[in-house]
């Protein structure tokens, strides 16, 4: 139609036969572009079928991006990222799709499509109990029916092969510079979200924040959100309720991360896969140990829980003479290999050994000490002490009754072995 008006213009108008060719010529190249010859900045290249329909190849990618029919990978999750960072460098977002599952309700197949493929249905209006109608919130949806995609089906376990692709789409790609606004790369990282926090702990706004971290990165395509981005973030954390609560979030935020970081644990399970060992250290328990570590107490008398594991903590006693958990084990059995793998992961997690261990008279743990915290180039060997309430229990037994009960022998022991 706009062609026909424009020859019709020109004839009307007495425009030359010159100038009517070049308005043919210009019709002619405008009409047929996508079967020309692709340029060297383009991005995709561009095909027509005899029925008029046009498809978008994408172009100038490494060939070690491209997708390919029976291509493996170790994970349905390494597919569908292997696809979006795919469609990131091809100008297009992706989304997951169609499953199916086997009896035993595992993924044997994935369809991972363009973004734009389908339709939105129209829904219909549900009546309210206040009013006839509700009303829905008007939204443009750009999906055209677009049939590029991947198809992920499992081979055995875990792998998962391409079993299709599609590589054409029915719409334009995204330009190289307008790539920053896909939502793919609209997420905010690591480095981003503790920017954000930082920022606010200067209370420094999210604008500021935005245009500092693109001076930084070397433009506003390498931030890899946008300021709408930085403020969802901020809001869904709350960081705006006040200086005082922004602060406080802030220190969670950095205690949580630190803790994060900082926690150790490890377990060991038997041929049935059932819990024989179980050792915790948390952060604070750790950096009870930097300042109070020298002396450990281990006990092992604990078993009264719903699992008959004997529960063995490590305590220590702080600067105001309170005691402190440098961790704790659960342990299925007191013998010289449980014991041994305890202790082989608390100088782990600790970092060295203790000074000295205060134990009870149990032969396991007199033959696990010394190996597990033997002399090393940068600590010396523990020293193995035995907790003296343990000896003092043990008194009525070895001495007998009469000569702790009934006589002064006891207070005098005692009055002599505190005084030390």
């Amino acid at each position: 139609m706009i062609t026909e008006d424009l020859l019709r213009i020109s004839s009307n108008q007495g425009v030359s036969s010159g100038v009517s060719s070049h308005f043919s010529r210009l019709i002619n190249d405008s009409t047929n572009h996508c079967s020309s010859n692709v340029s060297d900045d383009a991005i995709s290249k561009c095909t027509v079928t005899p029925g008029g329909r046009r498809y978008y190849v994408p172009i100038a990618i490494d060939e070690t991006f491209i997708p390919f029919v029976n291509k493996l990978f170790h994970s349905m999750e390494k597919g569908m990222i292997f696809y979006q960072e795919y469609g990131m460098l091809s100008g297009f977002n992706t989304r997951r799709s169609t499953e199916k599952t086997d009896d035993d309700n595992n993924i044997v197949s994935k369809y991972v499509v363009c973004s734009r493929a389908g339709f939105n249905e129209k829904k219909s209006i549900v009546p309210s109990k206040n009013s006839s109608q509700v009303r829905r919130r008007r939204t443009i949806s750009n999906r055209c029916c677009c049939h590029a995609k991947i198809i992920l089906r499992i081979v055995s376990g875990k792998t998962y092969r391409i079993s299709a692709f599609v590589e054409e789409h029915n719409h334009d790609l995204v330009a190289k510079d307008g790539r920053q606004f896909m939502r793919v790369n609209r997420q905010m990282s690591t480095i981003s979200r503790k920017f954000v926090f930082d920022a606010a702990n200067v209370n420094i706004g999210v604008s500021k924040s935005h245009s500092f971290m693109k001076e930084q990165v070397g433009g506003y395509a390498n931030v890899g959100a946008t300021v709408r981005d930085f403020r969802k973030f901020s809001r869904d954390l709350k960081v705006y309720v006040g200086e005082r609560d922004a602060q406080m979030i802030i220190n969670k935020f950095k205690a949580k991360r630190d803790s994060c970081e900082s926690f150790y644990y490890a377990y060991d399970v038997d041929s049935e896969d059932h819990l024989t060992k179980l050792f915790c250290a948390d952060t604070v328990a750790r950096r009870n140990y930097e300042l109070y570590g020298d002396v450990v107490s281990f006990d092992a008398t604990f078993n009264t829980n719903m699992y008959n594991m004997v529960f063995c903590p490590f305590i220590g006693v702080d600067k105001h003479d309170k005691c402190v958990t440098f961790g704790f084990a659960l342990l299925s059995k007191e013998d010289i290999p449980h014991f041994q793998w305890a202790f082989n992961h608390f100088r782990k997690a600790m970092g060295r050994n203790p000074v000295v261990i205060v134990t009870d008279q149990c032969p396991a743990m007199k033959q696990a000490i010394p190996i597990s915290f033997a002399a090393t180039d940068d600590f010396p060997a523990t020293r193995h002490r035995l907790c003296m309430w343990h000896i003092m229990e043990k008194f009525p037994m070895k001495l007998g009754n009469y000569l702790c009960k009934e006589t002064d022998f006891m207070e005098k022991m005692k009055k002599y072995i505190w005084s030390c």
